[in-house]
């Protein structure tokens, strides 16, 4: 590399500012997704909505959801404001999700049932196109705000650190003063105020430095089609992690868990620090592992000790309360090194679609990520709910369970996810592009080395 070459990606390091407000800005987003994850189905059948509804419900909003995550990253590949191409749309986001978070937690608890059907549907609807107006950005963004692998990848671990510790307090706060300050909706009307607070700095401190290459005009749905046909890497690593995530229903149920299988609501803070805590150690580990490891190494370690860690657990039980919480803490090791790096490879996905295909679509690339991350929530939820429906669950805060309810509530709770597991890491054993192989493609779409030069360089193995 040229000393010219050198210099400018010297110019394109980010800031501190940056780096703090990303992070912020995903604090505040994960507030936002960890209080839908964790406890909309609760909410829900607390409002006495059937579970099995439920279920539906979450089905019904994805199909919406399958249809505006990809038209959104088209939108947003297509359009390029003159201050960016992704923070307007951030700036967008920063209202549109506390409002639509306030209105779907507003259900009237004296309201008919297909009222409150009717409105657990669109307010789900609403909230789900809000939070697309900011997910496909705030992944895209790192690819404005820097050219480099290695920032990138900074950023993408500053941001799931503080995504995860959202996820802890957000777990931690609700069911310790939920019925304190009023119920659901005085819940949800504080989180949406600090989570606003927190998303706010980003809008002033990013600056979008690297210019993606303009997305051809007739770059329509059939194109988009075959740019994503095309990524055979996206379409693996989407695969293993759609088995994954589908089935990964253990979030959705804890306040279950806490409530039938401890016997108190307010175990769920215990459970979540307990839970959460080795995934925030991973998340700082991973910046410095990844300088040694490749991180797809890292990722598949992951898996295979999650499957490890998720058999002991099953085999030692819930009897007893210490002996269940040292096994949520060793099972938390290995799954947090999943959810930090999950995210960290959509970047190299849409490097390899820019390489292969001829056309730079970051918009779509991330839209799949999006996509992906909110379809196996919603997967995830809905078979956890049809899970609850399946062994007899009663509907209603307070309700009494049946005898045999706890030892079919943990066979399921614990057997789905495992095999997901196993699914997700045969499936990503398929996986080839590694970080050398990015590194080398990435330089070719910004133009530092030619096509023929990296085809040289990756030799056939990707």
């Amino acid at each position: 590399m040229s000393k010219g070459n050198s210099a400018a990606r010297q110019e394109n390091l980010v800031t501190i500012n940056e780096k703090v407000s990303y992070g912020a800005y995903f604090a505040g987003q994960n507030i936002f997704y960890i209080l839908l994850l964790t406890f909309l189905t609760p909410f829900y059948t607390d409002m006495g909505i059937p579970v099995a509804t439920v279920a539906v419900i979450t089905l019904v909003v994805k199909a919406w959801d399958a249809v505006n995550d990809p038209i959104f990253g088209a939108v947003v590949d297509k359009v390029n404001f003159k201050k960016g191409k992704f923070l307007p749309w951030i700036k967008v986001s920063l209202f549109a999700i506390p409002i639509a978070t306030v209105l779907l937690f507003a259900i009237p608890s004296g309201a008919p049932l297909g009222v409150k059907i009717a409105w657990a549907v669109i307010g789900y609807m609403l909230w789900d196109t809000a939070y697309t107006i900011c997910d496909v950005p705030i992944y895209g963004i790192v690819t404005t705000l820097t050219d480099r692998i290695s920032e990138r990848v900074l950023l993408l671990s500053i941001g799931r650190i503080c995504g995860v510790v959202a996820a802890i307090v957000v777990s931690v706060v609700v069911p310790t003063v939920r019925q304190r300050i009023g119920g659901w909706l005085p819940t949800a009307i504080v989180l949406s105020v600090l989570a606003l607070i927190a998303m706010a700095p980003l809008c002033f401190a990013a600056k979008e430095r690297v210019s993606v290459p303009k997305t051809q005009e007739d770059f329509g749905f059939k194109e988009m089609f075959r740019f994503i046909k095309g990524n055979k890497y996206m379409l693996i690593f989407y695969a293993g992690g759609w088995v994954y995530g589908a089935t990964s229903i253990g979030t959705g149920l804890g306040m279950y868990t806490a409530r039938y299988l401890l016997g108190d609501e307010s175990y769920l803070a215990i459970l979540s620090l307990v839970g959460i805590i080795p995934m925030v150690l991973a998340g700082f580990l991973i910046p410095v592992l990844v300088k040694r490891f490749d991180k797809y190494t890292l990722y598949m370690f992951g898996f295979a000790g999650a499957v490890i860690t998720y058999a002991i657990a099953y085999f030692v039980g819930y009897s007893s309360i210490p002996a269940y919480l040292v096994m949520l803490f060793v099972r938390g090791i290995p799954s947090g090194f999943i959810v930090m790096l999950m995210f960290m490879f959509t970047p190299d996905c849409a490097e390899y679609g820019h390489y292969h295909s001829g056309i730079a679509a970051p918009g779509i690339s991330f839209s799949i990520q999006t996509f992906s991350a909110k379809l196996t929530a919603a997967l995830s939820t809905s078979l956890g709910a049809f899970a609850l429906a399946i062994i007899g669950f009663v509907e209603g805060e307070g309700a009494t369970q049946s005898a045999d309810f706890i030892g079919k509530f943990w066979n399921a709770s614990m057997l789905i996810p495992l095999i997901g597991l196993a699914g997700g890491f045969l499936i990503l054993t398929k996986y080839k592009l590694r970080d050398k192989y990015v590194d080398i493609i990435t330089r070719c779409n910004t133009g530092q080395i030619s096509k023929e030069e990296a085809d040289k360089l990756l030799d056939g193995h990707i």
